[in-house]
């Protein structure tokens, strides 16, 4: 990965360069090259808009009548519109409910910031005293904690948590997450990556996927082969980046990025386009989306340029116009990235992004030809149907030709049932 090309869709946002990192001898592991494995599931991203409330202020305005004094030809002084004592009481006690109100509720509001403040306090002692001895008697703790209200519980404290674990811990506690098969194996990798990022390098160039234990975890827990890979990969990112100034990245930071990324594409493909897809997802935001087709076609890889195509579509950059993904993931030169950029471009096709009406995206799949870039369309497809209609899903992803593909499609649709719909209806 040529670092003239990173740098190419830096310099549309005018990055800052700023900031010092070095990671000595970064490049000095002995990998165990894993076998190379087909996975198809491209991340969802969502959008969100704001909405604003206008409100408008009426004004009322009342007459007064005048006592005209035409001896004294002076101008009278206007007499005050008269109040019953009633209506005094009245405004009075309207004024008076108002401010208890407004007291009522700055009272609340300072309570939940107080609240909020002794929880993070409380969060931050209960972290400093996690080691990698004890580290399963305070995740007993954490639990009791949610319990008894001391600390709310929330994906930031969970997230919390399994850094700090990650970060004392390293490789030792994930060793003992993945020999039990535990689904917070892969929670501790941000952690150790921004603690010891050589470390996790050297522990991912050995990774095995076909490992019995890795294997026997991704059953255990209904993981994907992707999307695993991709959360070794976003820990090794984070870990060499900064990942809150990732738009401030500097010539080494920049430096170091490549090397990895084609030292893995090298010697592990799967890896290296897992790394690129990581990398991406932290360079892209608020880009010019036709600096960023420029960036992606310039790819000569086809690795780096599926995993580009993969993550630019994925990330919105076509929502305003979904249909033309499909016609940006045909132009590219690469099969490869052609039909990852299908996969994506189709996926959010049928979550109907932007008011698009899958019906018709569906009649255009029937009318297709069976070949590979229908199947890799057909992938995107069903994953995109998942959450609005798991059976749907399951069908399209049926219909794939090629027997392989098909048979990792319906595997991988159905974890996806399993981990994000507990409940569905009944399905064939």
């Amino acid at each position: 990965m040529k670092k003239s090309r990173i740098l190419l869709l830096l310099s549309f946002a005018g990055v800052v360069v700023v900031g010092f990192f070095i990671l000595a001898g970064l490049l000095s592991p002995n990998p165990r090259v894993g076998d190379e494995s087909t996975d198809d599931l491209p991340k969802e991203s969502a959008t969100a808009q704001d909405s604003l409330t206008n409100l408008s202020v009426v004004s009322i305005s009342q007459e007064i009548e005048q006592k005209t004094d035409i001896s004294s030809g002076l101008k009278p002084e206007p007499n005050p519109t008269p109040h019953s004592r009633a209506e005094d009481e009245e405004n009075s006690d309207e004024e008076d409910a108002t401010e208890i109100t407004e007291a009522k509720e700055d009272a609340e509001q300072l309570a939940e910031q107080s609240e909020a403040v002794e929880e993070k306090e409380a969060l931050d002692q209960f972290l400093a005293e996690v080691t990698p001895e004890n580290w399963r008697q305070a995740r007993t703790e954490l639990l009791s904690a949610y319990k008894d209200g001391t600390i709310t519980k929330k994906s930031y404290a969970e997230n919390k948590f399994w850094d700090k674990v990650g970060e004392v811990g390293g490789k030792k506690v994930a060793d003992e997450l993945l020999n039990d098969a535990d689904s917070a194996y892969t929670k501790v990798l941000n952690g150790w990556g921004k603690a010891d990022p050589q470390s996790l390098f050297d522990y991912f160039s050995k990774l095995d996927l076909k490992d019995s234990k890795i294997q026997n975890y991704l059953e255990q827990t209904n993981n994907r082969e992707l999307p695993f890979i991709d959360q070794f990969s976003s820990g090794l990112v984070d870990g060499l980046l900064d990942a809150k100034n990732v738009e401030k990245i500097d010539d080494i930071q920049l430096n170091h990025m490549s090397e990895v990324v084609d030292y893995f594409v090298e010697s592990d493909p799967l890896k290296g386009e897992s790394l690129m897809r990581e990398f991406t997802e932290r360079v892209i935001k608020n880009r010019d989306l036709e600096g960023l087709k420029k960036w992606v076609s310039e790819y000569e890889e086809p690795e780096l340029q599926a995993a580009t195509a993969q993550r630019v579509i994925e990330s919105g950059a076509f929502d305003e116009e979904p249909l033309e993904a499909v016609e940006f993931a045909n132009s590219l030169a690469s099969d490869k990235a052609k039909r990852t950029g299908l996969s994506s471009a189709y996926a959010r096709l049928a979550s109907g992004m932007n008011g698009h009406n899958p019906n018709l995206t569906a009649q255009e799949l029937n009318a297709m030809e069976n070949g590979t870039d229908r199947d890799f369309a057909l992938n995107g497809f069903a994953h995109g149907l998942v959450r609005s209609d798991p059976k749907a899903a399951l069908q399209w992803a049926n219909s794939i030709s090629n027997e392989n593909f098909r048979k990792v499609v319906t595997k991988n649709i159905s974890k996806r049932i399993k981990v994000e719909l507990p409940n569905p209806k009944e399905l064939p």
